[in-house]
């Protein structure tokens, strides 16, 4: 699941975020990590998480995205239509941009806020859901200022990158204690089948690793979800990484 060769590999990503101490060196990291992808614009949009104060609650709560882009999305309520947004409702991987606008019949407004996004300077763009237990908590945008195929996406990898920034985020600034602290862990055989999941392997093929049917791995892989308050593999991988349950 997770490239080898990145320079900035991901073990070190999760220790440095675990350490961060603000949300300035937080987004620094992220930056430093995403930038390997080809990405230079970040945006964090926190959109509905109880664990997080109101004060935090809004888009680009952490982000280098430009200012006249953001007021025009604000003074065009585009938060309303923005068919990206729409979309990422709906799933719970990262969604490219450019390739949703080609399959998609886009209003004239939606596509008039992505011309105004591209002249903007945000090229390649790519969202990525945060989800909880209660729905959309949160989402991060990343873009290029280079036209062209600037950008080297590894769609799983950002997807772990952005789950554990957002998790760091939140213990930066979650105004209760996440119900996640209250968790015992998983069990030897969770860990060992999600072991293989952060390998990269698909439950058959896990099941035939370890000899056991395919509607095992399912139950085992909804325990892990349940006991680790994730919403996807990548979720619970990276979730399992950070609290120290399995090795990359």
């Amino acid at each position: 699941m997770f490239d080898s060769e990145q320079r900035y590999q991901f073990e070190d990503f999760v220790t440095d975020t675990r350490l961060a101490k603000a949300d300035e060196d937080l987004f620094r990291l992220l930056k430093r990590a995403v930038a390997q992808h080809g990405y230079d614009r970040l945006s964090l949009w926190v959109i509905d998480d109880p664990d997080l104060p109101q004060r935090v609650h809004g888009r680009g709560v952490l982000h280098n995205f430009p200012e006249d882009l953001r007021v025009y999305y604000k003074e065009n309520n585009c938060d309303a239509y923005d068919p990206v947004m729409q979309a990422l409702k709906m799933q719970t991987g990262s969604l490219d941009w450019e390739a949703h606008e080609k399959r998609s019949n886009y209003q004239p407004a939606q596509t008039r806020l992505y011309n105004v996004a591209r002249d903007g300077g945000l090229h390649n763009g790519v969202s990525t859901p945060v989800w909880g237990r209660n729905g959309l908590l949160a989402s991060l945008g990343l873009a290029s200022a280079e036209q062209g195929d600037a950008t080297r996406a590894n769609l799983d990898l950002i997807g772990a990158l952005t789950a554990q920034f957002y998790l760091s985020y939140k213990r930066l600034n979650a105004q209760t204690p996440s119900p996640r602290a209250k968790t015992t862990g998983i069990t030897p055989k969770e860990a060992e089948i999600l072991s293989w999941v952060a390998a990269g392997k698909t439950d058959a093929e896990i099941a035939v690793i370890l000899n056991i049917s395919r509607n095992t791995v399912d139950t085992h892989m909804r325990h892990i979800f349940a006991r680790l308050d994730a919403h996807s593999r990548v979720t619970a991988v990276v979730r399992a990484i950070a609290d120290g349950l399995i090795c990359p």
